[in-house]
C-alpha cells in the first residue's frame, strides 16, 4: 500500500473534527481524537487492509505514524 493511501485510512479512523495532516513523525498522542475508540478503528483498519492483527498492548509501545507503520511491517509500504 502507498503511503499516502495509509494515511487517508489513518485519517479515516481517527475521525479528526478538524482538519489535521499526518506523517510519519507525526506523535499519535497528541492528536486530540486519539483515544481508546480509535485505537480499536486502528486495529480493525490494520487487519482490514495489511491482514495484520494488532493487539491493545502493541498500542503501548506506539508514539508516531512511524511506529505504526513498524509494527505492520515496512515490507507492506511502498
Amino acid at each position: 500500500m502507498k503511503k499516502t493511501e495509509f494515511f487517508e485510512h489513518l485519517l479515516e479512523a481517527l475521525e479528526p473534527e478538524e482538519e489535521i495532516s499526518l506523517d510519519q513523525d507525526t506523535d499519535l498522542r497528541e492528536v486530540e481524537e486519539y483515544d481508546s475508540l480509535t485505537v480499536l478503528s486502528i486495529i480493525a483498519m490494520t487487519d482490514e487492509h495489511f491482514g495484520v492483527t494488532l493487539s491493545a498492548q502493541d498500542f503501548k509501545e506506539i508514539t508516531t505514524v512511524q511506529s505504526l507503520m513498524d509494527l505492520i511491517g515496512a515490507d507492506q509500504f511502498e
